[in-house]
């Protein structure tokens, strides 16, 4: 790659942002029946995606890699933070606290209508719990979500993860020297992996908190602005356009691991994954990324430019927000039943569910999130 890194938008990773989304859609979609019976079909497809839920770690990678990018391209602007967080606010802020408001509304107004078609019988809350997710404070305590709550706000820690990011991240990159950053954020990586050992070891923490606190997930964000720093670098650009066979060796290395994970430690919450299968996640991605975007001639950036993978990331952040209500509620409506592939009518309910999430959120792109996205993008740096 000569000069600098391309300030157009690359569009592969829109691509990867799509993969991602198909990742946690077949992950929750094949993961909410539960277990199946052992030697099953089922059961092979389950496992089959039993590290779906890594796409997290993948859409950490991306945000790292993005917003660190921007933030160090325009770290002198006299506009630096009224722009960043102008331009986030839109983007992120008004569709989730829809999400969350419609929520109170209905419970509020219908929580005996939800108890009398929920699958579990349970009046939703309306406590804490929910009013933590107003402020981004979710995966700072341990929340009792149970319910219809469950599936509207038991995926949605990761955006505290991010937001939380956002908070930090202009400030570090603006007071931080370039030539010192990057031995930061490799603290910051390494600081994540021993929070984690800590937690999980010696504190005895639940383990879903280790899953889910921001000092113990930062790396993968970390790992992404490192990502951005070296297609920045002068140095990195030389090193990358000739190592690139070198980068995908490293790649098969990584994906050893991954295969390890999966046979032996694929669960979230498992030993392994928890100590530095997290950041090993990161690592195999933002290389993946890397990869994308340095060789765009390439099979990987051919392939992450299909259109359906294209579309899906264009509404990644709606159908993340909405498909798990989706599904649940149309099993309810339908089936009188929670979500379940194992038979013809609760697969084609799944697939109605994953159509009908998608089209909201096109239509949400269309009349809500896009025109207030190019509201936040007239704030110019």
């Amino acid at each position: 790659m000569a000069g600098s890194f391309p300030k157009q938008r690359l569009i592969e990773l829109d691509g990867l942002r799509g993969f991602a989304l198909v990742m946690i859609l077949a992950f929750h979609a094949v993961s909410q029946e539960g277990e199946y019976p052992a030697g099953t079909f089922l059961a092979y497809l389950q496992r089959s995606v039993a590290m779906g839920w890594t796409a997290l770690d993948l859409f950490f990678i991306l945000s790292g890699f993005l917003i660190g990018g921007i933030l160090m391209d325009a770290r002198d602007s006299p506009s630096y933070f009224k722009t960043f967080y102008a331009r986030r606010f839109f983007r992120i802020v008004p569709v989730y606290f829809a999400w969350v408001l419609l929520y109170v509304l209905l419970v509020t107004f219908a929580a005996d209508e939800v108890v009398k078609f929920s699958n579990t019988g349970l009046r939703p809350p309306l406590n804490f719990s929910v009013w933590s997710h107003f402020l981004f404070l979710q995966n700072s305590f341990n929340l009792r979500l149970y319910g219809l709550s469950g599936a509207w706000f038991g995926h949605l820690w990761s955006l505290a993860v991010e937001e939380q990011f956002y908070l930090v991240a202009p400030l570090v990159v603006r007071l931080i020297p370039p030539r010192h950053l990057k031995w930061i954020l490799g603290t910051i990586v390494l600081l994540a992996i021993l929070a984690r050992i800590y937690f999980r070891f010696i504190l005895h923490v639940p383990v879903t908190s280790i899953t889910t606190r921001t000092v113990c997930r930062m790396d993968a964000l970390a790992v992404g602005v490192l990502a951005a720093i070296l297609v920045r670098s002068e140095t990195g650009r030389r090193w990358l356009d000739r190592h690139l066979r070198e980068l995908r060796f490293l790649l098969v290395a990584l994906a050893v691991g991954v295969v390890m994970f999966f046979l032996f430690s694929y669960g979230s919450i498992n030993r392994g994954m928890q100590s530095i299968g997290f950041t090993w996640m990161a690592a195999f991605y933002a290389v993946v990324l890397l990869l994308a975007v340095q060789n765009r001639v390439g099979w990987l950036a051919r392939f992450l430019r299909n259109p359906l993978l294209l579309e899906l990331g264009s509404v990644s952040y709606c159908v993340y927000l909405i498909h798990l209500v989706v599904n649940v509620s149309l099993h309810a409506l339908l089936l009188r039943q929670p979500p379940r592939i194992s038979t013809l009518s609760g697969i084609l309910i799944t697939l109605l569910a994953l159509l009908i999430a998608y089209a909201i959120a096109k239509l949400s792109w269309i009349y809500f999130e896009g025109p207030l996205h190019r509201r936040g993008q007239a704030f110019k740096y």
